[in-house]
């Protein structure tokens, strides 16, 4: 388990080999900023090719760090300025350890509908309805990004739904990229995934959707907080200046899925950004982004509930510490809120 002493020592480090906010020739701020990847970072993509982040004096290193304990650890770290990180117990670990990591937004979240994070099941155990298909995976490999992840509790709650356990079921750690591979391979019967690679899956008749998991999060709950490192919040500026240009690049996207909106370009953009097949993101889930990148701390206090219960935390951290909302509260100011 990470220490206080652990986090000092690797953030000492950190600064002296990879100080935050340089000033690259170009004259702008550079804010390092990392995600496990996927299209849920189209809002930053769409900033960036709208020249939004230039507007606000700043420039974007964008990273891909697959591995959620990874992430976290370059945060708290300060290796990184800001990141999209699946809601997971080390996060709250951090806080609790005085890693004065800041909840500032939302990089994905689920409403009914939209939702690009659902459990897929292999077509050949594809029962014929929910139940009987969950009832048919008892004993039966499960894959997700990892038991200190979002997507355990996910898990957990569907089998909740109908009367089963974790303990039914065989829960796997995988990465997302190993995922359709090991479906095909037989290796698991069902995941958590995003897109691209449940598009990937759905595609070639693989698998089906066995749920959308929107009914076990609040509507517009957040699953992957944008995250703010204790440094990059004290820099006004450039931290400010991020959120801006991103609260606009996540409204460009929430136009182009709405009723009349341009949703190829958005498609043309993450497939582009992602070297993917156009074909294939077009196939892709709508992704959630809350146009007002609003937080709803009664659902991060459930999902830590969760993890100290599973033991994967041993005390709960104060969410009051956590969650800043200012910095999407001055761009509501500045632009209003989203209609």
């Amino acid at each position: 388990m990470l220490t206080r002493r652990t986090f000092v020592q690797s953030a000492l480090m950190a600064s002296l080999s990879a100080p935050a906010l340089a000033q690259p020739a170009d004259g702008l701020l550079l804010v390092r900023y990392a995600s496990v990847g996927g299209g849920t970072d189209v809002g930053l993509f769409l900033a960036e090719e709208n020249g939004f982040f230039r507007d606000e004096g700043v420039r974007v290193d964008m990273q891909r760090i697959p591995n959620i304990p990874n992430l976290v650890t370059a945060l708290a770290t300060e290796q990184l300025d800001a990141a999209g990180i699946p809601i997971a117990p080390g996060l709250f670990a951090a806080a609790r350890r005085g890693v004065n990591l800041r909840f500032v937004g939302d990089k994905q979240s689920l409403r009914k509908g939209i939702s690009a994070t659902r459990l897929l099941v292999r077509a050949q155990s594809w029962k014929g309805d929910e139940a009987s298909t969950l009832q048919g995976l008892r004993g039966k490999p499960i894959a997700g990004p990892g038991r200190t992840s979002i997507g355990y509790y996910l898990v957990a709650q569907i089998l909740k739904k109908h009367g089963m356990k974790l303990d039914d079921v065989n829960f796997v750690e995988l990465q997302l990229p190993s995922m359709v591979p090991a479906m095909t391979n037989g290796a698991i019967e069902a995941c958590i995934i995003i897109d691209p690679f449940m598009a990937q899956a759905l595609r070639s008749g693989l698998a089906r959707v066995l749920s959308d998991l929107t009914e076990f999060v609040p509507p517009g709950g957040t699953i992957v907080p944008l995250i703010y490192s204790e440094k990059f919040t004290r820099d006004r500026k450039a931290a400010q200046g991020f959120m801006n240009a991103y609260m606009r690049g996540v409204r460009l996207y929430n136009d182009a899925i709405c009723p009349g909106g341009d949703r190829r370009k958005s498609v043309e953009v993450i497939a582009r950004r992602m070297g993917a097949e156009v074909a294939l993101i077009e196939q892709s889930a709508d992704i959630g982004l809350d146009p007002d990148q609003k937080l709803d701390a009664s659902f991060l206090s459930t999902l830590q509930d969760f993890f100290v219960e599973q033991k994967l935390l041993d005390q709960p951290a104060d969410l009051g510490k956590l969650v800043d909302d200012s910095f999407a509260e001055e761009v509501l100011k500045k632009f209003g809120a989203y209609k």
